[in-house]
């Protein structure tokens, strides 16, 4: 678990040889794939930066020290489950529901700096459509 001082991480898997990007986090957010962490298995993810960083770690052994010794962190711990499985949800609604236009406005609210800093193919990606797609549509918004 990495919490991101600075920086711009992305989290992606493979889908038949090809990059399908997950999430993208800001600074200010924690980095992790959780179902790897919690459940102690490999991930089927990877975590690429995309601008220089500054992390802070935090093994599972070391999280679960913070649980036992400070029972205030669980707290911590709880509400930063729930804001983050929050956004994990939110994300799988908006594909299966939303069409792209909204997609990419939802995205441009909630992240207005990602737009300018990630690659237009992993943008694309992320939202579930085509680079030719994500094009059109940010011709459409100028």
């Amino acid at each position: 678990m990495y919490f991101l001082e600075s920086g711009l991480v992305r989290s992606f898997y493979l889908k038949q040889g090809k990059e399908v990007t997950s999430w993208f986090m800001p600074a200010g957010h924690f980095v992790i794939s959780i179902l790897s962490f919690f459940s102690r298995q490999p991930s089927h993810e990877y975590l690429q930066t995309l601008a220089e960083c500054r992390l802070w770690s935090l093994t599972h052994a070391q999280v679960q020290r913070l649980y036992q010794q400070f029972p205030e962190f669980n707290f911590i711990g709880r509400v930063l489950t729930e804001r983050y499985y929050v956004l994990s949800e939110q994300r799988a609604l908006d594909l299966r529901m939303l069409p792209a236009a909204e997609r990419y406005a939802r995205l441009l609210r909630d992240f207005p700096d990602l737009a300018q800093q990630i690659p237009l193919h992993m943008l694309a990606s992320h939202l579930g459509i085509t680079p030719e797609t994500l094009s059109r549509l940010r011709a459409r918004r100028s």
